[in-house]
């Protein structure tokens, strides 16, 4: 009987253990998830990083992929409004489709690192702003 005893409590040692190390590496793996995918802040838009990628791919585009046309979906006339008079304080040019509430920001310039974080930047400060949704981009054919 005392061997059984000692069994027990081997196991309850064992099960004890293995909790322990089951809620530290839960710990581990929460805290690497929210170093390397932390979640968007309140002032941050989520579309804001798909934007930036987007952005940033065409670094190196030939020239005669350009313009391209960046697409966001506003609520109202007057969010348009707002939206493309922050674009134009950066010498972003813009249009507004009232059937569909869509503004496209046309974009001819260089595909330079430099001239393309320029343009990131000019849009993210223009979305914060005004209440906008990022819903993609097209090259011109």
């Amino acid at each position: 009987m005392k061997w059984l005893k000692w069994i027990a409590a081997i196991a309850g040692i064992a099960a004890g253990t293995a909790g322990v190390i089951k809620v530290v590496n839960d710990k581990k793996n929460k805290s690497l998830d929210n170093y390397l995918l932390p979640a968007p802040t309140e002032d941050e838009n989520g579309d804001i990083p798909a934007l930036k990628a987007d952005i940033l791919s065409w670094v190196g585009q030939s020239p005669k992929s350009f313009p391209v046309t960046l697409t966001f979906g506003v609520a109202d006339s007057k969010t348009a409004d707002r939206f493309q008079e922050e674009l134009a304080k950066d010498g972003l040019s813009s249009s507004f489709d009232a059937h569909t509430n869509v503004v496209d920001v046309i974009y001819n310039g260089e595909s330079t690192i430099e001239s393309l974080t320029f343009l990131a930047s000019a849009i993210i400060n223009a979305m914060k702003i005004a209440d906008v949704q990022y819903q993609g981009f097209n090259f011109a054919k």
